[in-house]
């Protein structure tokens, strides 16, 4: 990602600068008119107008990363628009609720704000930042970052390609009727809530990555695995680790070290017995999107 304008620092997400008071993101002070770039290649998911964040554009990028652009006195995109890093998609403003003119820019990954010491040097409180500038901090996932392109974004509404030809595909798996056309329209979202209310966890139509886990881990048995297990369910096992943990496990079908240590992973942040064993409680705490 490069940063989106430039200005001085006055916050970060561990609060305002002068104040210490809760925030999420970074605050660029700068003249009322300056452009503001896409920090990401992306697509628009909000281009639009609230009391808060006043105008705001959302983009959602590869890998579940996320970038909000709040304040902004004027908006150059639309909501469902594509976007080149260093596409102007905005100027700076002053817009809702806020004192001067600055950009507040927002960094998450699946809808959690990214409060890294890695990241947050690269915006140190009264430092002056350069639009255009390379940001150090690796986005696994992320083209060009530190990872793997995720093979399971998050997807919703209005959304294209293969990604969402690969939801179709195992939406109809899980007994959905769906066209595989790669178009997340609105049978393509009826059938999502439909699979989130199925399996109890909450129907707003959004593919994450606990949507992703539970329908590729759907056709699984639930067979007991553990460290040398080996076949299709490990494959499901695998994928379903992959996708709620962000991990690139290889979906070998052989349960070895690596697979273990993620099974590991899973259990201690799902608060499960963390013994490597894949059991019922596991298998369905997976196929529940826990």
């Amino acid at each position: 990602m490069i940063v989106p304008a430039g200005g001085t620092i006055t916050g970060s997400p561990n609060g305002y600068c002068r104040s210490g008071n809760p925030h999420d993101g970074f605050d660029i002070a700068g003249p009322t008119g300056a452009s503001v770039k896409a920090a990401a290649d992306g697509t628009v998911r909000q281009s639009d107008h609230a009391a808060s964040p006043g105008n705001r554009v959302v983009i959602d990028h590869a890998g579940g990363w996320e970038t909000r652009y709040l304040h902004l006195n004027s908006r150059a995109v639309s909501t469902g628009q594509k976007v080149k890093k260093g596409q102007v998609i905005g100027t700076i403003g002053s817009t809702g609720h806020s004192t001067g003119p600055h950009l507040h820019f927002q960094v998450e990954r699946n809808d959690v704000v990214i409060r890294d010491a890695s990241l947050l040097d690269d915006f140190r409180c009264g430092s002056t930042v350069s639009q255009g500038r390379t940001i150090a901090y690796a986005f696994p996932g992320l083209p060009g970052g530190g990872g793997a392109v995720d093979a399971y974004p998050k997807l919703r509404e209005g959304d294209r390609g293969d990604a969402v030809k690969n939801l179709q595909t195992h939406l109809a798996a899980a007994g959905h009727s769906v066209e595989k056309d790669g178009v997340f329209g609105a049978k393509t979202l009826q059938a999502v809530k439909a699979f989130q209310k199925k399996i109890g966890t909450a129907a707003d139509g959004v593919v994450g990555p606990k949507t992703w886990g539970a329908l590729v881990t759907a056709p699984a048995k639930g067979t007991k695995l553990r460290e040398g297990s080996s076949g299709t369910e490990v494959k499901y096992l695998q994928r379903g680790l992959n996708a709620t943990l962000g991990r690139s496990l290889a979906v070998d079908g052989k349960l070895g070290s690596a697979s273990k240590a993620a099974v590991v992973a899973y259990q201690k942040s799902r608060g499960l017995a963390a013994d490597g064993v894949v059991g019922p409680s596991t298998w369905s705490a997976l196929k529940s999107g826990r």
